[in-house]
């Protein structure tokens, strides 16, 4: 039976649970703990200073950025594991990279192809410190933007994989084509946290057509009106992408059992 046969103004169907492999699973969770432990500190104080948001940290989560997690699984962890099991070398955008710390995450998984980074902010120099630069085009911002600096779309070599990082205004379309010619199989959407921001996002990546055929896109905390927005996505463009499963599960963030689990959303155009 189709999973949206009926009428999607009442409500959309999601499961509240992602059923893991154990072993696997297990074996992300000891990579990218392993991974964690080759930075000891996320914050560069002078590009804290210089930044639009302070890198998207407040205050309870710089306090506790840097300290080693347990084995609970996060976010990352999850989008590590649906790389792994559903992709080879699978294309991966992430729209809100903070400070980096996920991402680095994702760049370290064996398994992923290339890899964007979207972010007003510049990127972190302890991201970037891992990175051999390569080639970077520069364009003015727009007049309107809380970002006063120019935008850049910077390429990077991390081993053998493409890393770009597209540091712009997320509201400016402009920007969102200089990604026109890419597809993405998964998408991590965690930027500016709005229902009207999320919306966009996904306009952006489907008038761009950004995503492959076969792709997994996850948002971080849908709670109240992004929840809304979630759905409003799924019911707006089923037609289009024929998504297959959606998912709103209770997942650790990037400092791990420091904060609250997260409300995350997934959906995928084939059954995960």
């Amino acid at each position: 039976m189709p999973l949206f046969g009926f009428d999607f103004l009442k409500k959309v169907p999601f499961k509240d649970k992602i059923i893991f492999d154990p072993t696997m699973m297990g074996q992300v969770v000891m990579h990218n703990r392993q991974t964690l432990s080759g930075i000891q500190n996320w914050i560069d104080e002078a590009a804290f200073k210089n930044s639009c948001f302070d890198y998207g940290v407040p205050q309870i989560i710089r306090n506790n950025i840097n300290k080693q997690i347990d084995n609970s699984i996060t976010y990352s962890d999850v989008l590590f594991y649906l790389m792994k099991k559903h992709f080879v070398n699978p294309d991966y955008l992430e729209i809100g990279v903070s400070v980096g710390k996920n991402f680095f995450q994702i760049m370290n998984n064996e398994n992923v192809g290339s890899l964007t980074a979207f972010d007003i902010e510049e990127i972190n120099p302890v991201l970037a410190a891992q990175l051999i630069p390569e080639r970077e085009e520069k364009w003015e911002t727009p007049s309107v933007s809380i970002k006063k600096s120019s935008s850049s779309l910077k390429d990077f070599k991390y081993i053998n994989k493409d890393i770009r990082y597209l540091c712009a205004d997320v509201w400016d379309e402009n920007s969102w084509a200089k990604l026109k010619g890419n597809k993405y199989n998964v998408v991590f959407s965690d930027a500016l946290h709005s229902a009207k921001a999320i919306l966009f996002e996904f306009e952006m990546l489907s008038k761009y057509e950004l995503l492959d055929e076969k792709f997994i896109i996850v948002w971080d905390d849908l709670i109240g009106k992004m929840r809304n927005a979630f759905f409003k996505i799924i019911r707006n463009y089923d037609k289009k992408y024929q998504i297959k499963d959606i998912y709103l599960v209770p997942l650790n963030g990037w400092v791990g059992q420091y904060e609250n689990p997260h409300s995350v959303g997934i959906i995928s155009n084939f059954v995960l």
